[in-house]
Parts: structure tokens; sequence; C-alpha cells
């Protein structure tokens, strides 16, 4: 079993935690303060999976302990402890490293959902460093095998991310390949755009929620309605999105990912966008997640087929969604229809290998 470092000025805190920890089959370790916690795990990065930290702390607080410890090992799994959620703070914390958060004070089973979610993101970020040590030895021993090579990390670390997402909602499994899949099916329908432009909108469609690593798990797991400030809390994740995947370097991505909840009709948001004035890319991922929306189980409901998915775009066509891509959709049927029974089966495939 991995250890723990919990990480807490406040005494009482950090070893009430340390004991809930090692009563769920955990070897958690306790530090007074961000600087002893850097110094531990310098000492042996590979000792600690996971770190949970306050994130007001004097000295070294813990948005500057998560940013240096993803210089120090990229697969450590943190997560904040933290009194104020806010927007600003979720971003600020994502952009540092951090994978979760906690808001204080918590339940054990939140605690025990954060535990699950954060062994999974371990999981990724284990495989993903595996992949690119190995990508490494490959540059060294093969020039010709760069680019390509180039081409899967980035690809694998974009899924990585999406399954980030996943792991903090058990019931979106899947749902961001799907998305990108039907998106593709929708833009290559539609015609009129080049490799790069189609390459761009699918990796905008995989990372379309990315938003919500910001958004509490306690939320996106709820199972009743959620209420004024929770909703708040989850119309924030496409602006959070977006400033996320701004600083991808060479991908204009951010439109795509801030604009995918806006309706045609202006009702939508972050921007109340109308019409055209919503880019295209935003446009085809609406339709595309609403669709994977209607046609997967969830636990309140049983999927519907791919004609009532249509039927149902069809009737909101021009108020929530682009009549023309709507239209485009429809003739898209049996295309949709295809790739819904090969996304079920899990078939698995490089849907980027022929770029």
């Amino acid at each position: 079993m991995e250890r723990v470092l919990v990480v807490d000025d406040e005494k009482e805190c950090r070893y009430a935690l340390a004991d809930a920890l090692t009563s769920r089959g955990f070897e958690p370790e306790i530090a007074e303060d961000g600087c002893t916690a850097l110094k531990r795990v310098a000492l042996n990065p590979s000792a600690y999976g996971f770190v949970y930290t306050d994130m007001r702390m004097p000295g070294v607080g813990g948005l500057e302990l998560v940013e240096q410890l993803s210089g120090i090992d990229r697969t450590i799994v943190t997560v904040l402890l933290t009194g104020q959620t806010d927007s600003r703070n979720a971003v600020a914390a994502m952009r540092a490293g951090a994978f979760d958060f906690l808001s204080k004070p918590f339940t054990l089973s939140e605690l025990e959902m954060s535990l699950v979610r954060a062994a999974g993101r371990r999981k990724v970020l284990l495989s993903y460093e595996r992949e690119r040590v190995h990508l490494h030895q490959l540059i060294k021993t093969s020039d010709a095998r760069h680019e390509e090579e180039m081409r899967k990390m980035f690809v694998s670390s974009v899924r990585a991310h999406a399954q980030s997402i996943e792991a903090k909602d058990p019931y979106t499994a899947g749902h961001c390949d799907r998305v990108e899949r039907y998106a593709e099916v929708i833009a290559r329908r539609h015609g009129g755009f080049d490799e790069k432009w189609i390459f761009n909108l699918r990796v905008g469609a995989i990372l379309h929620d990315i938003g919500k690593i910001g958004v509490r798990g306690s939320i996106l797991c709820k199972p009743g309605a959620l209420d004024e400030d929770e909703c708040g809390e989850i119309r924030n994740h496409p602006a959070i999105g977006g400033r996320i995947v701004r600083t991808l370097y060479g991908l204009n991505l951010e439109p795509m990912v801030r604009h995918h909840h806006e309706r045609f009709d202006g009702k939508g948001y972050p921007a109340g966008l109308k019409g055209k004035a919503i880019p295209m890319e935003a446009r085809i991922i609406l339709i595309a997640d609403t669709f994977d929306a209607m046609t997967s189980d969830r636990p309140y409901r049983r999927s519907r087929s791919t004609s009532a998915a249509l039927d149902e775009l069809q009737l909101h066509a021009g108020t929530q969604f682009d009549p023309h891509l709507v239209a485009v959709a429809l003739i898209a049927h049996e295309e949709l229809e295809a790739a819904r029974v090969e996304m079920a089966n899990g078939i698995k495939k490089d849907y980027f290998a022929a770029l």
C-alpha cells in the first residue's frame, strides 16, 4: 500500500485525517507544514503516492507545495483541503498541479470517494510516466521515429487528462471518448474542414469537460437535485476549462471548451453567445455531448435509442442547437449508430492513427 503524506499546520486536523486513513488500510505520515513536507518528499520521492495538504499554511502554503511537488515527482497525486472553494482558487490549484479538493469539514464518505478518485488518477499518471520514459529511450535510439512517438505521447496525455475528469464522476466513464467520436462523425458528414481543424476539434471534444476538475466531487456525484450555489459551481466549469487548455501549445482549444454550453438562442452560458457567434467547434461538441448523454445509461434513467435522441435534437433545433448541424446529424444517423455500437462494445483502436 502506498503511503499518504498529510500536511496541515493544525495538529488536530492532521492527526484526525491520519487516523481516518489508517482505519482504511493506508499508511499515512504527517508533516506540520509545507517546508517539512517538501524536505521529506525530496529525500525519497517514490515513497509517496498521495499528498493531502491544507491550502492555507504559514510559510510554504498548499498551492506552493503542490507546484513544487509537481516538479519533484509528477506521479504524486495531490489533494487540497480547504474551507473556501471558488473558481479562482480552483483554476490556481489546477495550474499548480492539484488533482482534487476536499472542503473542510468533510465526512468519511467524502474522504473515501476522494481516495478512490486519487487512486484512479495515480494509476493514470504512473502509466503516463512509463510511456514518457519509454519515449525518451526511443528518442535516444531512433530519430526517425521521434515525430510519431511524440504524437502518440500527446494523444496519450490528452486522454489521461480526460480520464482524470471521469475519475471524479464515475457515471461518465468513457463519455469524453464518445463525444470525440460523435463530434468527428458530424464534422466529416458536414464536410469542408481540413484534417488539422478536425484534429483540433477531436482534442477539444476529449477535453471539453476538463474544467470539472475544479468542481467538488461531492457535487458531481450528488444523487439529488443541486441547490443554487451548486448549480453555479457546475456552470463555472466551461470557463475554468477554457483557462486550463489555453496553455496547450499550437492548439486553439479555448473557444470550443469555454463555449460548449452556449445555446443557439443565446440562453446558454458562460457568455450568452447566440447563433453563429458561438464557435463552430463548440456547436458541434454541444450536439455530440447531448447525444451521448441521451444514449447512455444513467442511474436515474435508461438510455434512449439513436433515433429517439436525434428526434429530441430536432425538437430543440434553433433554440438549444444549431439547426443546420442538427440536420447534418440526422443525415449521419447510420454513422452515429455504428459509432455508438462500436464504443458500447469496447472496441479499442487509435482513432488518431490516420492523421
